[in-house]
Formats: C-alpha cells, sequence, structure tokens
C-alpha cells in the first residue's frame, strides 16, 4: 500500500488531553488508484473520515458505504473498519480519532451511536469541519504559543458540530416494524457491540436500558434464541480474532483490552470458541 501523502500522529497508547477530549489519531491521507486500508478494529473511540476529493467505499462491520467529496464519515467504537481508494479518483480524506470526557457531549456520542448504529447512516456533511480539521492537522505538527488552547477549542467545536449534524439527520434508526422487544432487543445488540472495550459486567445494561438484568435477559432470549452472556461472548471473540489477525498488539494487551481477568482466562476462552490457542491461531494465520 502506498499514498502520495500521508501524515499520520498516532497516541493511541497514551491519548493526548486537550482539555476535555481525548486525541488518539489525526493526520492526512492522500491514496493512489486502489490502496486499501485495510481491515483493522477501531479501540473506544470515534473517528471521523473526511473527503476532501476523489472518491472511496468505506466499510463498516460488513456494511459498504460508498464516500465522495465533502462526505464526513463517523466510526464507532469497536467497529471493524476498512477504506478503499476509487481506482479513476484516488480518496483523499483526513481524519481524527477521539473521545470526549464533557459529560453532554459524551452522552450525545452515545445517542447517536444507538440512533444511527447502521453504517448505511453514518455520512453528513458540513463545510465547517473540513478547514476546522485542516487548522488542527497544521496546527499539531508544529510548537507555537497557544496551541494546546486553540487545538482544545478547534477538537470541541469539530465535536459539537458533529453532534449537531446528526441530532438534525432525519436518517436516524426507526423501528417501523419491530416490536417493542425486537426494538429493546436491537438496543441491547447495539450497545453491547459498541462497548465491547468498556463493558466489565452485563449487569450494566440494566442501567442504561431502565429494566432490570433478569427481565433484559428474558426477553433476550425469547426474541434471538441465544443468551446475552452468548451474544457478549461471540462479540469479544469476534474482536480478539480480528485482533490477532492485525498482530499489532500482544496476546496479554488484547485480553486485558477485552477485560479478561488473566491471559489464561482469555486463552481458555478463545480455545473454546476456536479450537486452538491464540498464539497458534495467529500462527495459523500467518502460514
Amino acid at each position: 500500500m502506498s499514498y502520495h501523502y500521508h501524515l499520520n500522529k498516532v497516541f493511541m497508547r497514551e491519548p493526548l488531553k486537550f482539555e476535555d477530549t481525548r486525541l488518539f489519531q489525526i493526520g492526512r491521507l492522500y491514496c493512489k488508484s486502489n490502496s486499501v486500508i485495510e481491515p483493522h478494529v477501531h479501540g473506544n473511540l470515534f473517528e471521523i473520515t473526511v473527503v476532501t476529493d476523489g472518491a472511496g467505499k468505506i466499510t463498516t462491520n460488513g456494511q459498504t458505504q460508498p464516500v465522495g467529496r465533502g462526505d464526513i464519515y463517523l466510526s464507532f467504537p469497536c467497529d471493524t473498519h476498512s477504506i478503499a481508494s476509487d481506482a479513476q479518483k484516488p480518496l483523499k480524506y483526513d481524519f481524527f480519532a477521539f473521545a470526549s470526557d464533557h459529560k453532554e457531549l459524551h452522552n450525545d456520542l452515545e445517542k447517536i451511536m444507538l440512533d444511527f448504529h447502521s453504517p448505511m447512516q453514518r455520512v453528513i456533511r458540513d463545510a465547517r469541519i473540513l478547514p476546522l480539521l485542516g487548522n488542527a492537522i497544521a496546527e499539531i505538527d508544529g510548537e507555537r504559543i497557544y496551541s494546546e488552547a486553540l487545538l482544545s477549542a478547534i477538537f470541541r467545536q469539530i465535536i459539537i458540530y458533529l453532534v449537531r449534524c446528526f441530532q438534525e439527520s432525519d436518517h436516524r434508526q426507526v423501528f417501523h416494524t419491530a416490536t417493542p422487544k425486537d426494538a429493546l432487543c436491537y438496543r441491547l445488540m447495539n450497545y453491547v457491540d459498541t462497548h465491547v472495550f468498556s463493558l466489565r459486567s452485563l449487569n450494566e445494561l440494566s442501567s442504561q436500558m431502565g429494566y432490570s438484568y433478569a427481565y433484559l435477559s428474558t426477553v433476550f432470549k425469547q426474541t434471538t434464541d441465544q443468551s446475552l452472556s452468548s451474544y457478549y461472548r461471540k462479540k469479544k471473540m469476534e474482536i480478539a480474532a480480528i485482533l490477532i489477525k492485525e498482530n499489532r498488539m500482544t496476546v496479554s494487551e488484547i485480553a486485558e483490552l477485552l477485560g479478561y481477568s488473566s491471559v489464561y482466562a482469555f486463552s481458555k476462552a478463545f480455545t473454546n470458541g476456536f479450537g486452538c490457542s491464540p498464539l497458534a491461531y495467529r500462527k495459523k494465520i500467518e502460514q
């Protein structure tokens, strides 16, 4: 894979703090024809991909969305994500991976994850975001007076515009035919899918959904014919397999990220799910 131009500031392990915004990654990428960003798992963060020119396709959790100049695509925590550039019109885009510790903005982003879970609903347009992100990319590449204050303000402004765009969108998830119990199960799966790295007990679902865990568990089992705990385990194993395939983290780091009490506990769960240990799985893929 090659690019005409590639600026990428990465702070994945230790995100930079700009007041109530945590910065994980920011940069600019100019693809060549048919360039592909291979599938990778997002951490516990949001990311916007702002298309500055050209065209391409963004695939998230198996669903593909075409994008072109002016489109802004929002990726959620725990997404499995890849990008492919158009052959005739090579893709150019800026990107910004972040998390917000601002209480209201954090809650608004959580609401967006619920209302716009489908990758086909994640494209917005806002002419104000592109120049702001461009300013941030230029600012973070140098050391100038008041840079931290300026970047804090820019990041907050980007997130506010992002939230506004989605709140004003008419493409949120609508359950036209679903029963209330179907809709509740959809919300449960959505929450688990987007909180794999932060969810430490399924009992947390009770406070999020406003029902007792016993009720949620019963409804989920009756509606989907599988238990909540089984769905949660399968989702963690799905993410684990991708992380092992990426080969950017140790087995110990993956176990910690997915909330296992030890490497042994993770390896046992993985072996039960895939019939081999994480290391054996990695070797099998590399062959």
